[in-house]
């Protein structure tokens, strides 16, 4: 299943067209310019402060605005302000604490104890603070491995590189605010477009359909990740909310509009095998898919305008649309009953489709959506994740049943280990890149650490191999300088993006400036290979010391999404009554029952390579998995025809039985049997009456279907 997966995704990265493409949105995206502001800002005062014989303080300087620049996440300018402060100061003390110790081995361990576990639980406020907290912790190692004789003008230093850092990245949101924003939207429409290509594959006789679902379920995770994030950089913004701001109102429009799409895509449900089967023969099929894909193609075109407004769209591919959809419009006329329902359904989604995408590429109003609602209708704050925390909240995170405790704990304990290990086995001068391999590697998740092991271990082996080969290909100092610098850029464009690649730069990079200040390359190398196996078999090993189980939160995330789906369902019922439910309220539901399945999904991505799950039935878990995606996926649908009030009266039966089925797996999901959950085979005969195939009917008699199923996996 997950082999055909990575074969289908290899051989769309092999494409020229598409290569070229990524190059095209990488270099006019976020990601390489961030890092070539980043290079800039690093290098400029080190190279200026060497030049001028001050080497202490632009090591000091280069430092500070090297891992201050990684705190700085895609964000809107009050985001980018909370992180200047919070990181200059965390900066400084930890540098200062750190420095102040040396000398002393004992105050060294402990400080180096307290302040891992002390920055570690800044996880607790967000993964802003928590981002801040692990460089502070890095820098910290990085003053430990620095040596400085002078503490408090060292801390000046990293304090001055982090303002100087900061300066630049404030100027820059300032003058152009909607950065992260842009390519956030540009992300969400790629991610949005790739789904739907996913779509197409339902239709091909040729692939597997549990093999469609596990796609999906994958993309699912990737798309709600990127829809997060754009409502919370375009939401937290005061300024861009303002009723004022006409660019601010037309983001959210746009981004209202994407999110909007995404329902539009994932209501394209029907039972597939059965679609299949009845459309084989027709020619239909490879219509349905050319029009997917041809879909698909233009979101992806459209979503490069957030970062290249210049850019012209192609008429010659909606031109090849409407051939395929008058030639599919053809079929309809001549079909069966059965099947022109099926085509009908299939035509009506991929026209609410091209509305959505006309919508956002403003060739049409918003209120050409039917049912389109003012922005004014709804009360956005409400779509934030909270990040207030009481008093009380705060003493419940100070336990071992909250993982981000355990997790500082661990982590705490680990580099006052590895801070011992290089005491009593002093091998070299860079030990402290065991300590620094630890806190990059080690992640609450057991199997977020054995990936990360795995990433950083391939990316070390082969920036070493790299280093190595520029070492003896090149003996011009100047020239392994200005490679060093083209690596730091490197390390910056796919840090964000794809952090094994980042790591092979680092590597080369630290090979290669070492190398030309210290004049040892060996032992730079041996060291860097050495510390990193070292300091991923601990973090690995540790992964046993307080875990964080996924098997633990697994009962509960399905609780979850079951409740979120009849929640979704509910609000669905309710609008199809005619009550005014609220587009805040609708809305609300839809984000929640994506939010729950995303996280589901993704924890069940890592539940297997966990030890422990081999006490979990892992068959029945997906199980309850993909039907829980096929139920989110029917209501999304059935969501539509609501907003369109094309229910009838007597179809409200069968919703309610459905959602009393639901309901019943919600209320049962704490007496779930992880280990060995009820088999439950999928039969055909469950999904018998297909005369009215297509119709909203038959979508309900298929939501009460899969209900029923899921219910079997609660009785």
């Amino acid at each position: 299943m997950i082999n055909s997966i990575a074969i289908m995704l290899s051989k769309d990265l092999l494409k020229w067209d598409n290569i070229k493409t990524r190059l095209i949105s990488l270099v006019y995206g976020e990601y390489f310019t961030d890092a070539l502001r980043n290079t800039i800002a690093i290098v400029l005062p080190f190279v200026l402060l060497f030049y001028y014989d001050q080497p202490n303080m632009a090591v000091g300087v280069g430092v500070g605005a090297l891992l201050i620049s990684l705190t700085d996440a895609p964000g809107n300018r009050a985001n980018k302000f909370k992180s200047a402060i919070t990181s200059i100061l965390s900066f400084f003390f930890s540098a200062l604490i750190i420095s102040s110790s040396l000398g002393n081995h004992w105050l060294m361990g402990g400080s180096i104890f307290l302040l891992t576990f002390i920055f570690s639980m800044l996880a607790i406020f967000g993964s802003r603070l928590a981002l801040t907290g692990t460089m502070a912790i890095i820098l910290g190692i990085f003053t430990l491995g620095l040596h400085p004789v002078n503490p408090l003008l060292f801390s000046w230093y990293i304090l001055l590189g982090g303002y100087w850092y900061y300066l630049i990245s404030l100027i820059q949101i300032v003058i152009w605010p909607y950065r992260s924003l842009h390519q956030a939207i540009f992300e969400c429409i790629t991610a949005t477009s790739v789904f739907l290509k996913s779509k197409a594959r339902y239709y091909d006789p040729e692939v597997n359909l549990e093999d469609c679902y596990s796609e999906t379920i994958a993309l699912h995770i990737k798309v709600s990740e990127k829809q997060e994030l754009v409502r919370n950089l375009l939401l937290s913004d005061k300024a861009a909310m303002k009723p004022t701001n006409e660019r601010g109102r037309q983001l959210l429009r746009t981004a209202v509009s994407v999110i909007d799409l995404y329902e539009q895509v994932t209501a394209i449900h029907y039972d597939y095998a059965y679609v299949r089967k009845n459309l084989d023969k027709t020619g239909a099929l490879n219509l349905i898919i050319e029009l997917i894909e041809i879909l698909a193609e233009e979101l992806k075109v459209l979503s490069a305008v957030f970062l290249r407004p210049k850019q012209t769209h192609s008429e010659s591919r909606w031109l090849r649309f409407e051939a395929a959809k008058a030639a599919l419009t053809r079929l309809l006329d001549s079909a069966a009953e059965t099947n022109a329902h099926i085509i009908q359904k299939v035509l009506k989604n991929l026209e609410g489709i091209v509305l959505d995408i006309q919508v956002i590429e403003n060739s049409r109003p918003m209120s050409a959506i039917p049912a389109s609602l003012d922005a004014d209708d709804i009360a956005y704050q409400e779509f934030l994740s909270p990040q207030l925390f009481t008093l009380k909240s705060l003493k419940q995170q100070f336990s071992f049943a909250a993982p981000v405790f355990r997790f500082s704990l661990r982590l705490a304990l680990m580099c006052a280990f590895a801070y011992l290990i290089t005491l009593v086995f002093p091998l070299g001068k860079y030990s402290y890149w065991l300590l620094l391999t630890i806190v990059i590697v080690a992640k609450p998740r057991f199997g977020l650490t054995w990936k990360r092991n795995v990433e950083r271990l391939s990316g070390t082996f082969i920036g070493a191999v790299l280093g190595i080969v520029l070492l003896l290909t090149i003996k011009q100092t100047a020239v392994l300088l200005v490679l060093a610098a083209f690596m730091l850029l490197g390390f910056f464009t796919f840090n964000r993006i794809k952090y094994s690649v980042s790591v092979v730069f680092v590597t080369a990079m630290v090979i290669l400036s070492l190398s030309v200040y210290d004049g040892h390359s060996d032992h730079i190398i041996m060291e860097r290979v050495l510390y990193t196996i070292v300091g991923c078999v601990i973090a690995y090993l540790a992964a046993f010391l307080f875990p964080v189980w996924e098997i633990k939160s697994l009962k509960s995330l399905i609780s979850n999404i079951l409740e979120a789906n009849s929640n979704y369902l509910k609000k669905v019922r309710e609008e199809l009554w005619g009550t005014a439910v609220g587009a805040t309220a609708s809305k609300l539901a839809r984000k929640n029952s994506y939010i729950q399945l995303a996280k589901f999904s993704e924890t069940l991505q890592y539940l297997h390579l966990e030890p422990k799950s081999k006490q979990v039935d892992l068959p029945g878990v997906f199980g309850i998995q993909i039907l829980s995606y096929r139920i989110n996926s029917i209501i999304a649908s059935l969501s539509l025809s609501a907003k369109q009030n094309t229910m009838e009266d007597s179809c409200l039966r069968l919703l309610s039985e459905a959602l009393d089925h639901m309901e019943y797996c919600a209320q049962h999901s704490d007496k779930l049997n992880l280990q060995s959950i009820n088999e439950v085979i999928h039969k055909d005969k469950i999904e018998e009456d297909h005369d009215d195939e297509g119709t909203l009917q038959h979508q309900l008699k298929l939501l009460l279907a899969l209900s029923s199923e899921l219910k079997l996996y609660f009785v």
